[in-house]
């Protein structure tokens, strides 16, 4: 097809010329289809990003350490005032008698040797783990509490928050130290 060059306007005479043209009934039919209802692949693509996406919020928000149960097992542990296994004063001679403990007993930043006497230790249990019961005297009130370490899961480790709760007439109080989980009872 020759286009005879007209007077006038370069763009008018391709806006002319474009205006001439057709799709066959076969080319139009074609485009059509093409455009046609949306790939379902997309939405099911969609749906599973947004699934994934709930799934992580809710873990990331919801799981970690149940202290209010953790706390129920020490204040259960406290008052049942069982026997210790091991009198000693010291740490490195209840941990040798622990021996089936899967982690290291550990001296709490939290509790100033200067302030608490270590009286001596026995098995238990906190969460279905087993776990060292310690009892420590406060040198100044002459109280004895229940000091507890187990070992932390691996998926509470970044858990730092540190939890006081009153169950059973027992304030318990919860934390995280050095890869293991803690409570103090009173």
């Amino acid at each position: 097809m020759s286009v005879e060059p007209k007077t006038g306007n370069f763009k008018a005479q391709i806006s002319a010329y474009f205006k001439q043209q057709t799709l066959s009934a076969a080319q139009l039919k074609h485009l059509q289809a093409l455009e046609g209802k949306p790939k379902s692949t997309t939405w099911l693509l969609a749906s599973a990003a947004s699934c994934l996406l709930a799934a992580t919020v809710y873990i990331y928000m919801f799981t970690g350490i149940n202290y209010s149960a953790i706390s129920k097992e020490i204040a259960y542990n406290h008052n049942s005032q069982m026997q210790m296994e091991v009198v000693s004063s010291s740490i490195d001679d209840i941990q040798q008698h622990l021996n089936r403990l899967d982690f290291n007993l550990i001296d709490s930043s939290q509790l100033d040797q200067q302030q608490w006497e270590l009286l001596g230790g026995r098995y238990c249990s906190i969460g279905g783990r087993i776990a060292a019961q310690l009892k420590v005297r406060n040198r100044q009130s002459q109280q004895v509490h229940t000091f507890y370490q187990a070992k932390l899961p691996d998926e509470w480790l970044n858990i730092t928050q540190q939890k006081e709760l009153n169950v059973d007439g027992v304030t318990v109080k919860v934390w995280q130290e050095k890869g293991l989980l803690i409570g103090l009872a009173k």
